[in-house]
């Protein structure tokens, strides 16, 4: 007797969460993930596609049309350099692992997203909602602590202040960890940029270093929160509510 697609579909999440909770905690503990993690993961996703190719639960172009999108979505981000090469591999694996939407989830909520891999990528954008709220808390922490966040920037606009309580965080040069997990905003002549060159450890280190000779107790960093937590929490909000934006048409409807 062979196994249900509602079994399989459970099979496949017991792959996804197994291969993205692994590479989150790697991902936490060293900002680095082996590229193997997605080839185990998409190769057992790609043994349980060619299964349902033979039973006929699953077509050919739903499979290539979800993971064609998802690869060129991951290439049109990451050219804007909006995440790396890791998370690309965990989205092209998780459409993969989920050509289509888990049929559980008809069952649970009475539809399911018509696209899955779009549904992944926007839970993931949707998760990251909770990065500069901890940004926010933690500076406002800071400013409660006694820190004046904007003592040697007063030449910022307001408009730039608000945005940096939202996407970074301000602490003593001294508790900076640095490369790979925290970048600075700063430069040794005072500018202040919104974005962090990621691509280029050795240039933070030494701006760090050069800010520490200035006798500056203070700087903004990244507020970064490792991608691949947020495209794992993005892919819980997927597996048990479904398509969140798509809940938002249907209440504002």
């Amino acid at each position: 007797m062979s196994p249900s697609p509602l079994t399989l579909d459970i099979i496949r999440t017991c792959v996804a969460l197994s291969m993205l909770g692994y590479g989150s905690v790697s991902d936490l503990r060293t900002r680095e993930v082996h590229d193997l993690l997605w080839v185990i993961g998409g190769g057992a996703g790609l043994v349980l596609d060619a299964y349902e190719l033979l039973l006929g639960t699953l077509s050919l172009r739903q499979l290539t049309f979800s993971v064609g999108f998802m690869i060129a979505a991951g290439l049109v981000l990451g050219y804007l350099r909006l995440f790396g090469g890791a998370d690309l591999l965990a989205f092209i694996a998780l459409s993969v692992i989920h050509p289509r939407a888990p049929v559980y989830l008809q069952i649970n909520l009475g539809w399911s997203p018509p696209f899955y891999a779009f549904t992944l990528i926007s839970n993931t954008a949707f998760a990251g909602i909770v990065t500069p709220l901890v940004a926010l808390a933690r500076n406002l922490g800071a400013v409660g602590g006694g820190a004046d966040l904007f003592e040697r920037h007063g030449d910022i606009s307001a408009l730039k202040k608000a945005a940096l309580m939202f996407t970074a965080v301000n602490v003593r040069l001294g508790d900076v960890k640095g490369p790979p997990y925290q970048y600075p905003l700063e430069e040794t002549e005072g500018v202040v940029r919104l974005r962090p060159d990621i691509w280029d450890d050795e240039k933070a280190t030494e701006t760090f270093r050069a800010l520490g000779e200035r006798g500056i107790e203070r700087v903004w960093v990244s507020a970064t929160l490792p991608y691949l937590v947020l495209i794992t929490v993005g892919y819980l909000i997927s597996v048990v509510f479904g398509d969140v934006l798509l809940w938002f048409f249907v209440l504002w409807a």
